[in-house]
């Protein structure tokens, strides 16, 4: 892993962490809320450099690894909001796209899925579920062109 990769992966760990820490702290204070948040960024982390090891081994463990990665932190996200079927639905659904995409533009699809899903914890504090799904829906779309782009742009140049 190269150190453009370690420090994108680690201010990654650090927002999701700040999302928990910032969703927290109002019902649990400031002291569970950093402690969930710190397990987060080490969840995060963790779970990002496992999937880089696995590449060094074989794609298809990397594929499984984001799907499992993705599905779950989709399904935790929504369990609350949209209760355990639609989000058992919901998270199948995220781990099936951010998987294709994956194939794609690497490992940008988890941090853009990694991105929506702060914004919908974050936007679920002060909207309705609806709403809160919908922006989600445009940043994971925006997030995903965007690292189209810039995957297209890197292979360009080299």
């Amino acid at each position: 892993m190269d150190l453009s990769l370690a420090i994108l992966f680690g201010l990654a760990a650090l927002y999701a962490g700040t999302v928990m820490f910032l969703a927290l702290i109002g019902q649990h204070g400031p002291q569970r809320a950093a402690a969930s948040g710190a397990g987060t960024t080490a969840g995060v982390a963790a779970c990002l450099v496992v999937m880089v090891l696995l590449a060094q081994v074989t794609v298809i463990a990397t594929v499984a690894a984001v799907a499992v990665f993705s599905g779950a932190v989709a399904f935790l996200a929504l369990l609350r909001d949209v209760g355990r079927l639609r989000a058992i639905v919901a998270g199948s659904g995220a781990a099936a796209l951010i998987s294709v995409s994956f194939m794609f533009v690497s490992y940008l699809a988890v941090l853009a899925f990694l991105g929506a899903a702060g914004v919908y914890v974050l936007l679920r504090l002060w909207v309705r579920t609806r709403p809160a799904l919908l922006v989600m829906g445009g940043t994971l779309s925006g997030l995903l062109a965007a690292s189209g782009l810039v995957f297209a742009l890197a292979l360009s140049t080299m």
